[in-house]
Order: C-alpha cells, then structure tokens, then sequence
C-alpha cells in the first residue's frame, strides 16, 4: 500500500474539520515541491561520463551481502 493511501485511509476516519486541515497542509508541503518535469535524455558523452563516476562504485555494488539493502 502507497504513503498516499495509508494518509487517505486514516484522514477519512477524521473528523471533518480534521480532514480540511490535513488538506490544507498537503497543499502547503505541494506547493513547496513543484511538479517534476521530464528532463533531457542524457547525450553519450553525459552517459559515458556517468558510466565512468559509476564505475568506481561497482565492487562494492556488487560485494556479497549488499542486496540485504534492496529490501523494504
């Protein structure tokens, strides 16, 4: 179950008054964080710069019990 739907879940149990105020406040945090825009793909010379900084993370990446942080 998403965030959003465990907030929903729990503010229709709230009074009225209560939901209105839990609105106002999402519309608060929301107007602080502005939609995302999709950004550029990145061009070759971006990916391969990328690939390269990623690169010196790969041994660690890959170190035998690093998926135990995969987990929720």
């Amino acid at each position: 179950m998403s965030t959003a739907q465990k907030i929903f879940e729990k503010a229709q149990s709230l009074p009225e008054s209560t939901q209105t105020a839990v609105l106002e406040i999402v519309e608060q945090l929301a107007a602080g964080y502005p939609a995302r825009r999709p950004s550029a793909p990145l061009t070759l010379h971006e990916s391969a710069e990328v690939r390269g900084k990623l690169a010196a993370w790969e041994e660690d990446w890959n170190a035998t019990g690093m998926d135990a942080y995969d987990q929720p």
